[in-house]
């Protein structure tokens, strides 16, 4: 959207210029009307000098509704391409009026953010555009050619009769609109030479309104512009046009009919792992409100078992995997296999940690080893890590066991055990969890506890993460899958217009020496 600043100041340097060309100024003159209209005139303009020194243009990093943002869907590699986007924006307060109107300026500035962003996902090559497809770039330029079409269309007045000779105006509008004042300001003056000093007061409030109104306008426009392009850059830098337009949007964007998008959004799948003896069996147990597994999940493994739980507010259909546990000295090679397995098909984890046991090792191995998998497949988002301390019921003093329990403001010696424990374990991992929650998961009458106070919100607070962290991994697997599928498609078509064209041409010369009788 245009600023509202800058309409405002627009309208007060638009109104008495178009009521001066509306009534004409002879006819003004002969109605002995001139005078008014003058100080019309002379007010708006010192209430514009006024309005635009009271309230001041936003500098770029104000105009965050123009800004790029980071897509829900979105790996760490791609919120990184996004500050080189965003760096890029934050330019344009230092460009001029003659640059933003300049077809050729925003051709530069598309091929260098392009090369830019290309070098986030591709830093060691020589060449990093090399290897992006035909069809990746076409899907860009189309994506963004529409979203700056609907833009134009949508959110700025008058554009659907706006011309490239209207655009180009634009560069040099102080300059004219100077002139047609200082045209009709000298007409005046020959009529009544008292309106010099009009004239002066005049001068010295539009030449600098004017000049800000235009930067504003043509910033916005340009702020969009990048939005849009830094935007599908990054896509296409990502994989995820690789599809076509059509399969980004229908993925991700839900504008098409068809069932794809739901179909590469499975349910969320949680995967619980963790020390034997951590309590994950009694964890699953109070969340589900049984110990029935579903079914084996996976063909691989031997342990890992499914369990069908609904959470949330809509409800939301969640698969809950128990992977084997694992001892202190770390997972077994085939716990490994069975635990990577689980976790290959996990949109969140729950990390469960005995709360009284300082046995972390196993643990910040495992976390590693996730990290390490996700960096080798940077097209894939990492799943939301949630860290549970249960056994919070064995931390001293022991015999204390009486909740709830505040732990957040240390109302007790437990309640400072308790704090003093998270603190522990949010420390050790750091960003690798997103969050450490307190819970006793015993299963005898009073003394289950931190399930719906702290684990469950915690769980609805990364459903949102998770669901994006699904759908990418949905949208990759397919596009994997069908890629055999669209190339035997592609031969088959290639092959019946080859034919087709042989055939017409051997046909052609008999169809010209045809004797008519």
């Amino acid at each position: 959207m245009i600023p509202t600043r800058a309409l405002v100041l627009l309208i007060l340097i638009a109104v008495p210029t178009l009521i001066f060309l509306a009534a004409g100024s002879y006819a003004i003159w002969a109605d002995g009307s001139l005078g008014w209209v003058w100080w019309l005139i002379t007010g708006c303009g010192l209430a514009a000098l006024g309005v635009a020194r009271v309230w001041r243009p936003a500098t770029a990093a104000g105009r965050t509704e123009h800004h790029l943002n980071a897509g829900s869907h979105w790996t760490p590699r791609d919120q990184q391409a996004g500050q080189v986007v965003r760096d890029y924006q934050l330019r344009v307060d230092a460009f001029t009026a003659e640059q933003l109107t300049d077809p050729h300026f925003y051709v530069g500035q598309v091929q260098s953010l392009a090369l830019d962003v290309t070098r986030v996902y591709h830093p060691e090559a020589r060449d990093p555009m090399a290897n992006l497809t035909v069809p990746e770039v076409l899907a860009a330029v189309r994506l963004a050619v529409d979203d700056m079409e609907r833009w134009m269309l949508e959110s700025v007045p008058g554009s659907r009769m706006l011309t490239i000779r209207h655009w180009r105006m634009l560069r040099s509008a102080p300059t004219w609109m100077e002139r047609l004042s200082e045209t009709a300001w000298g007409a005046s003056m020959l009529l009544n030479p008292l309106n010099v000093v009009r004239y002066l007061a005049s001068k010295w409030s539009w030449d600098s309104v004017s000049v800000q109104v235009q930067s504003e306008i043509l910033g916005v426009v340009y702020l969009q512009f990048m939005r849009q392009v830094g935007m599908y850059l990054i896509e296409m830098n990502s994989g995820r046009l690789r599809g076509g337009a059509d399969a980004y949007r229908a993925t991700f964007h839900g504008r098409s009919n068809d069932k794809a998008g739901a179909e590469l959004a499975p349910p969320i799948t949680l995967t619980l792992v963790g020390q034997a003896g951590a309590g994950k069996s009694s964890l699953i147990n109070l969340l589900t409100g049984t110990a029935q597994p579903e079914q084996d999940v996976l063909p691989q493994t031997e342990e890992v078992v499914r369990y069908r739980w609904t959470a949330g507010e809509p409800p939301c259909s969640l698969t809950l995997l128990d992977t084997p546990g694992y001892g202190e000295e770390g997972a077994s090679k085939a716990q490994q296999r069975q635990i990577s397995q689980a976790l290959k098909e996990s949109d969140a984890t729950l990390l469960v940690m005995d709360g009284h046991s300082p046995a972390r090792e196993a643990d910040r191995k495992l976390l590693e080893e996730i990290q390490t998998y996700f960096q080798t497949r940077p097209r894939l988002r990492p799943p939301p890590v949630i860290g549970v301390l249960t056994h919070i019921d064995l931390l001293s003093p022991t015999l204390e066991w009486s909740p709830p329990y505040d732990w957040r403001t240390l109302a007790s010696p437990k309640a400072k055990s308790i704090h003093d424990a998270v603190d522990f374990a949010a420390g050790l991992f750091g960003n690798a969890l997103v969050r450490v929650v307190p819970v006793c998961s015993d299963n005898r009458p009073g003394r289950a506890w931190g399930i719906s106070e702290e684990l469950l919100p915690a769980i609805v607070g990364v459903l949102d993460d998770a669901r994006a962290a699904a759908l990418l991994r949905g949208f990759e697997t397919q596009l994997d899958r069908d890629r055999w599928q669209v190339l035997v498609r592609q031969l088959k078509q290639g092959g019946q217009a080859l034919l087709q064209s042989l055939m017409e041409k051997r046909l052609a010369p008999r169809r010209g020496n045809t004797d008519v009788p």
